[in-house]
């Protein structure tokens, strides 16, 4: 069982994604936007964050590259979801994220892509 952060600005999709996540077996936070999950992140490190790409304020690109200034949070897998991403558009889109994840996705989708945002997260000597 992992422990997950998961941003997105729409409530609906959000709980979905969380419940997605517990049936799962992991541990799920959820916030609403990019803040929320900076300041989640700080308080619990998760295993991996999910987040939502187009939020307002901080978008999922913009989390990622705060996330990855900090030396505490740098390594942390982060799962970066977006419902508009074209096949030219992935790489940016993608960034300094570990993995991209295109809306809509089904429960194994996601499950496997935060499965192996797990997996090939880089070891940490906290660990």
């Amino acid at each position: 069982m992992a422990a997950v952060v998961v941003a997105d600005d729409d409530p609906v999709v959000r709980q979905l994604v969380a419940r997605m996540l517990r049936r799962c077996g992991h541990h799920v936070v959820t916030c609403d936007d990019g803040e929320q999950l900076l300041v989640a992140v700080r308080r619990h490190p998760p295993d991996v964050v999910v987040t939502d790409h187009q939020m307002p304020g901080l978008t999922g690109l913009a989390v990622v590259a705060r996330l990855r200034q900090d030396p505490a949070t740098a390594g942390i897998p982060v799962v970066v979801a977006s419902g508009s991403v074209g096949p030219d558009e992935a790489a940016a889109l993608l960034g300094d994220a570990d993995r991209l994840l295109v809306k809509p996705f089904t429960t194994a989708q996601l499950r496997e892509t935060v499965e192996d945002a797990l997996r090939r997260r880089p070891f940490s000597p906290a660990e």
